[in-house]
């Protein structure tokens, strides 16, 4: 996807936080503020260098589908794009310090993904303030990312 593609749900992702209620709707309310991380994730990542914002959508790691001339779309091997979670696909090499800050926020969130939403237990409080938390890191991060790129937050 395109930078301003990303930042067009950044905006829409958290905007729609704001209308839910953290535990009465958590599970709503979760995938929001995950999606809203990863896009963060994902455009930082192309201003950075470091993924092309091709506009293309990954399925896989290194598999992308690609709009064709006629309209259709189409399966093409590329290098790596979009990430879908932190480590998939991993991003090696010289990666910037705020980049590895992102990676650590989104761990945060992503470690109630799978007990809170798919499995059993019960989000609390605690669960939404340490995800909460994580969340403002990783606006401020992307805040910071934006300067001078010619995107307004």
């Amino acid at each position: 996807m395109k930078v301003i593609s990303h930042l067009d749900k950044v905006r829409r992702m958290a905007s729609l936080r704001q209308h839910l209620d953290p535990l009465a709707d958590f599970e709503l309310w979760f995938w929001a503020t995950l999606t809203a991380s990863t896009n963060v994730f994902n455009a930082t990542l192309h201003l950075a260098g470091l993924t092309s914002d091709d506009p293309v959508f990954s399925t896989v790691p290194g598999v992308h589908v690609v709009k064709q001339s006629d309209g259709s779309y189409a399966r093409e091997l590329r290098g790596p794009g979009d990430v879908s979670h932190v480590g998939w696909p991993e991003i090696e090499g010289e990666v910037p310090q705020a980049i590895r800050q992102l990676e650590h926020a989104l761990r945060i969130i992503e470690h109630h993904r799978d007990p809170c939403i798919r499995g059993d237990r019960v989000p609390t409080q605690v669960t939404v303030d340490e995800c909460e938390q994580a969340f403002t890191q990783v606006m401020y991060i992307f805040g910071q990312a934006l300067k001078g790129a010619g995107y307004e937050t």
